[in-house]
């Protein structure tokens, strides 16, 4: 991190500790974890969304709003006595250096798609489930895309609905129409179909 860019976090840093300090701002003291735990989500699909309008100047804002909500839970963190906003960044620290051996030890990988190997072997080493690091929150359709990607298709799987992205779009549309005409909700069906794959094996 350049100088620059180190001393305008510290200036938010330091911002966060007088919003939320004695003669801050009563609506930022109020706030606990659980409180703001929807605005992470919000922040991050802003996120995606000036990404995909190609704007720089909204995805600066964006990008701002969504680092302010990690430092804003960081502190909120440090309120309750549950850690010190240090930790997240060391620990990311150390699982960055863990998931590189090939840069910071002996291992030797030439290409993004072998990194990209090794580095799910690495997470998976830690974990004892399929979908250990697929966080329940996570929108119901892009975590059983997350859990798809860990399991062997089924042989007997039909996919000639559809063949690519675009006729993926217009099914899934047709699928929500239906299922809001027989008043289901789709998002809710598909989080129930993965508490069933999480309770079983694959």
């Amino acid at each position: 991190m350049n100088k620059d860019a180190a001393d305008a976090f510290f200036k938010l840093l330091e911002l966060s500790d007088q919003l939320m300090g004695p003669e801050g701002c009563p609506w930022d003291r109020e706030q606990s974890l659980v409180s703001m735990r929807e605005s992470v989500l919000e922040e991050a699909c802003e996120v995606i969304e000036a990404i995909d309008e190609g704007d720089d100047g909204h995805l600066v804002e964006e990008l701002g709003d969504l680092l302010y909500n990690v430092i804003f839970f960081c502190k909120m963190a440090e309120k309750e006595s549950r850690f010190e906003t240090k930790d997240p960044i060391e620990t990311m620290y150390d699982k960055l250096v863990y998931r590189h051996p090939h840069v910071f030890g002996e291992t030797q990988i030439e290409s993004a798609e072998a990194v990209k190997e090794q580095w799910e072997r690495l997470k998976a080493a830690k974990r004892e489930k399929l979908t250990d690091g697929l966080p329940k929150g996570m929108p119901a359709l892009l975590r059983a895309y997350k859990l798809a990607g860990k399991i062997k298709p089924s042989e007997h799987l039909e996919t000639s609905a559809f063949a690519n992205e675009e006729e993926l779009g217009v099914l899934l549309w047709e699928m929500v129409l239906k299922a809001k005409k027989l008043g289901l909700n789709p998002e809710m069906a598909l989080r129930s179909q993965l508490v069933k794959i999480d309770s079983s094996e694959i």
